[in-house]
């Protein structure tokens, strides 16, 4: 009988618990996207509970295409995919800051699948997770607005000793720049005296703005002309 009023009392308590923590996970944009660059899939977390509650969220590759890399975010903190991050929502507050980024490595097709989980810290068996596919559509990377057509290509990759970043723009008299931003994103290399030709060509030496060999990981090229910004993925290996 003793033993029976415990079990009644556990279950009890466990219903009082999932009255308090409840939570609604959705994704805001396609779960399934197809293009040719990289891909953003946005999510939204609230707390639907009536007690303050952390949220615990796991990202995992489920299907992966080689050379491509995957960056999420969360709580206001990105990592890679295996690193789990926290989020700490009050009563009704919604974390919109959340999204899984597939950055596809150049030439390289094909299609592949992540899985983010989340679950709460204080009523663990409280859990959801959503599945994205992010499909790349063979083809050249060319960005297609508008104006004439943009053309932005980065080989080798991944790269050791060198990168060569090439492009291709119907008008540089406005001096276009070039970034490079290490996975924090912090500037570390910046092109800023360009020829002005339709086509141009510089190489980066895998360094940062004092000439020293920066280490081997992920970085990210931005383009910046006539008010147009395009980024690329590039890893850099040993």
């Amino acid at each position: 009988m003793f033993g029976k009023k415990v079990v009644l009392w556990l279950v009890g308590l466990t219903t009082m618990l999932s009255a308090q923590y409840s939570f609604n996970f959705v994704c805001v944009s396609d779960t399934f996207q197809t293009g040719i660059d990289y891909f953003i899939f946005r999510f939204r977390l609230t707390n639907t509970g009536s007690q303050p509650d952390s949220y615990a969220f796991d990202c995992r590759v489920i299907d992966s295409v080689p050379g491509w890399f995957e960056l999420y975010c969360a709580g206001g903190q990105c990592a890679e995919p295996g690193i789990i991050l926290y989020s700490y929502l009050t009563p009704g507050a919604i974390d919109s800051g959340i999204d899984v980024s597939i950055y596809p490595a150049t030439g390289v097709w094909g299609t592949e699948v992540v899985n983010l989980k989340v679950r709460s810290v204080r009523s663990p068996n409280l859990r959801d997770s959503i599945t994205v596919i992010a499909a790349m559509e063979q083809g050249v990377f060319i960005y297609k607005t508008k104006d004439p057509i943009y053309k932005f290509e980065l080989y080798p990759i991944p790269f050791n000793n060198y990168l060569v970043i090439k492009f291709r723009m119907p008008d540089l008299r406005l001096q276009p720049s070039i970034k490079i931003f290490d996975s924090k994103g912090q500037l570390i290399k910046r092109f800023d005296n360009i020829t002005s030709n339709q086509s141009s060509e510089i190489v980066w030496r895998g360094d940062d703005h004092s000439g020293k060999p920066v280490p081997e990981g992920v970085y990210f090229i931005e383009l910046k002309n006539n008010g147009y910004i395009f980024h690329r993925k590039v890893v850099k290996v040993q």
